[in-house]
């Protein structure tokens, strides 16, 4: 890419009616992290500052899960279409001078060569505006992409609209658009709510360029589906299904063993090691990490906070929640644990459990090489020293037995 600064816009507003859900659309989750983190990870290798989310339904559970990232918010008090939400992130913009990438909050298999194409297409040609566009065998209620003379973009019509002969068309847009920030305020400023929404469209800024005699045209994505919305419950599933394989064929490409692809679910943030084997139905949850050649499952679950060492053995229908499992370790079949660090080598038994939440790995510590026993209960805190033994069914922790180092029975 070149050296021209770029600045992004993340349309985030909407209130996604057909989800029927209680937060905004763009905080729904797909594989393990909402729809509109997914669009900011895609933002990221483009080094796009500043980035501004525009927020409307909900703006104030955006602005709160996204309070770590570095973005900007702007808000869209009434929803009064596309258009409008980009002006509404104009003040926060004041003074940039480059391009301006706009996308969609729910737009989560959006993925960054596509923008980073899109970007580099813009600019090569020395263009006002580009859209990405693309072309669908069952294009729905899309707009629609106009082409004339030469093939290139001539408007973009949304199906409200447009004519059947339009509504045949199969070329989308996407919504997703570059455009040299200079030009955009004066444009928007020409937008007029005559159609079928009342609303002012975004995309008719590309026809307001045309006849102004400027550069405008389309980009087309090789993959259809990579920049479409999520507007209804199956579009999640379906876009969550899609990640799902995106993530599972990288960690095979990573030399990751998934015996059984169509059983496994790692989520989009989860760090997992070379050689590691996941076994059929093992689910490995937003923030787990797992080290390298690593044995789990099947039937086990990792959830957020899990650590687990390189060698270690997570055995079937183990459940863990914010644990630290050290390199060489083993935690057998069926044990359900809770904020507790199992020391290296040490192995914990079949059935173990801990007695309520842990607040915290590190509560319950159980030391390097240490053996527990079989349906052995942990009661937070309690600790288990280096090398000790833990009997069978034994409570360890707030008043029940206690294990020091050495090889005696706890």
């Amino acid at each position: 890419m070149t050296a021209r600064p770029l600045a992004a816009i993340v349309l985030a507003a909407g209130k996604g009616k057909r989800m029927r859900a209680a937060v905004p659309k763009v905080l729904l989750e797909a594989c393990g992290r909402p729809l509109v983190e997914h669009v900011l990870e895609a933002l990221r290798p483009l080094n796009a500052h500043p980035t501004v989310v525009v927020c409307g339904h909900g703006a104030a559970q955006v602005r709160d899960a996204l309070r770590d990232r570095d973005v900007r918010f702007a808000e869209q008090e009434r929803q009064l279409g596309t258009g409008h939400a980009v002006q509404c992130a104009l003040p926060l913009l004041e003074g940039f001078r480059g391009d301006l990438l706009i996308v969609l909050g729910d737009t989560p298999l959006l993925t960054a060569e596509e923008l980073l194409a899109l970007v580099d297409a813009h600019r090569a040609a020395g263009r006002a505006m580009t859209v990405l566009t693309a072309e669908m065998d069952d294009p729905g209620s899309l707009g629609r992409i106009v082409r004339g003379r030469g093939g290139h973009l001539e408007r973009i019509v949304e199906w409200k609209d447009a004519s059947p002969e339009v509504r045949a068309i199969r070329e989308i847009n996407t919504g997703v658009m570059v455009v040299d920030f200079a030009r955009l305020p004066a444009a928007l400023g020409r937008l007029k709510s005559d159609n079928a929404q009342g609303e002012f469209y975004l995309t008719d800024v590309p026809g307001m360029l045309l006849s102004d005699g400027l550069e405008v045209d389309a980009h087309r994505a090789p993959d259809p589906g990579a920049a479409l919305g999520v507007n209804t419950p199956v579009e999640l599933e379906r876009a969550s299904a899609a990640l799902r394989r995106r993530g599972t064929e990288r960690l095979l490409d990573r030399g990751v063993w998934v015996e059984d692809v169509a059983t496994t679910l790692v989520d989009a943030d989860v760090e997992i090691g070379e050689g590691t084997i996941l076994r059929p139905f093992t689910h490995v949850l937003r923030g787990a990490r797992v080290g390298r050649n690593c044995r789990i499952g099947p039937h086990a679950v990792l959830r957020e906070g899990v650590v687990v060492g390189d060698g270690a053995v997570v055995g079937s229908f183990v459940d863990l929640r914010a644990c630290q499992v050290q390199a060489g370790a083993r935690v057998e079949g069926h044990a359900r644990l809770d904020g507790v660090s199992v020391g290296a080598h040490a192995t914990v038994g079949a059935g173990a459990v801990t007695d309520g939440a842990g607040d915290g790995a590190g509560r319950t510590v159980i030391g390097d090489g240490a053996r527990i026993g079989a349906g052995a209960v942990f009661v937070a805190p309690a600790t288990v020293g280096e090398g000790a033994a833990v009997r069978a069914g034994t409570v360890v922790g707030r008043g029940g037995a206690s294990a020091a180092g050495g090889p005696t029975d706890g």
